[in-house]
């Protein structure tokens, strides 16, 4: 456990680190140019972010995506985010809940979260390799300890290779993520932590049942990267992890090949996300809802959730004020419109 916490403590401060993240300009969304409508008829005031999402009411299509755990620096931090989830009506997927595996003890964490936010929207969250190793009436205890209306395995073949503690071995993952989908009594969303999922795994996950994939593809936080600076100086994991800093596809990319081939999945976008006019950019390829984690960490390392809620407000305004001037009411009517156009 000793070892569980310091790794969790790194993953936060080298999080924060400039180094960790990939160059903007990799994202590639500057390539894509929103069209600008001169006269929206209809008042700013007027534009309606609500959306229904996996059997969900929101109040805005954008969610605080997953980041820590298990710890007591995690605790502060996910107590903050959740109240300002709350607060705002926003989803929120939690960090992953891998120690309450191990131990029972851990889910006093969620219990005291949800006195704290009773009424957020909550996603559970484990790594495929947990969920492989894990029977599926233990994961159910996981959405049960966090009272969670919904369910993120995520999937990070990179990190866990170049993880001096990490498993690396999927062996049998889809028929886990198959047996957990049929199971659980909220719904699944699979995720990648910032290195893409292709098109033939997204085909591949529909296949045994997986309705909602983020793609969370390579913009921002790095965990390849990440886990190098964790590693010694002189080792194998410090120089490959030097060697794959960029790995991985891009957000756009990702989310215009599913389109593009028509994946029979919902998909959601996250990994690099940084302000309200990206992810209104995404929702304009269609996208169902758009995550970030790391603009929303830096928040949370402050001591009131207010910076948070402030920050997220920022990102509705700039949300809203992208429908305004693309002449939209509602994110509806945006997704289904292509108001976007190649720079």
């Amino acid at each position: 456990m000793d070892m569980f916490e310091s790794r969790k403590k790194d993953h936060i401060r080298l999080s924060l680190e400039e180094r960790s993240q990939v160059a903007p300009s990799l994202k590639g969304l500057e390539r894509i140019r929103l069209v600008h409508e001169a006269l929206p008829e209809f008042a700013f005031q007027d534009v309606d972010l609500s959306v229904q999402v996996l059997g969900q009411n929101l109040k805005t299509p954008l969610y605080i995506s997953s980041m820590t755990a298990g710890h007591t620096e995690g605790q502060s931090i996910n107590r903050r985010l959740a109240k300002a989830a709350e607060a705002q009506g926003w989803l929120m997927g939690v960090g992953s809940q891998r120690r309450e595996l191990e131990d029972s003890g851990a889910s006093s964490e969620w219990k005291e979260l949800r006195k704290q936010a009773p009424q957020a929207i909550l996603f559970g969250n484990l790594g495929i390799a947990e969920v492989i190793r894990s029977p599926v009436g233990q994961i159910q205890k996981l959405v049960e300890s966090l009272e969670a209306q919904g369910f993120f395995i995520h999937l990070n073949p990179l990190q866990e290779a170049l993880q001096r503690e990490g498993h690396a071995d999927f062996t049998g993952g889809m028929k886990a993520i198959e047996k957990v989908v049929q199971a659980l009594s909220v719904p699944v969303v699979v995720k990648e932590v910032g290195c893409g999922i292709s098109v033939s795994t997204m085909k591949r996950l529909a296949d045994v049942g997986v309705q909602t994939v983020d793609v969370s593809g390579l913009g921002g936080t790095h965990w390849g990267r990440i886990e190098g600076f964790r590693a010694e100086t002189e080792s194998w994991q410090s120089s490959v992890a030097e060697t794959f800093k960029n790995w991985g596809m891009t957000t756009l990319e990702c989310i215009l090949n599913g389109n593009e081939s028509l994946v029979p999945c919902q998909l959601w976008a996250s990994g690099g996300v940084r302000n309200g006019l990206e992810a209104a950019k995404l929702l304009s390829l269609n996208v169902e809802m758009v995550g970030a984690a790391h603009p929303f960490l830096k928040a949370a390392v402050e001591p009131l959730e207010e910076s948070v809620m402030r920050l997220m407000r920022v990102w509705e305004k700039e949300l809203k004020l992208a429908l305004f001037c693309t002449g939209f009411r509602t994110v509806a009517e945006f997704r289904e419109a292509r108001a976007w156009e190649w720079v």
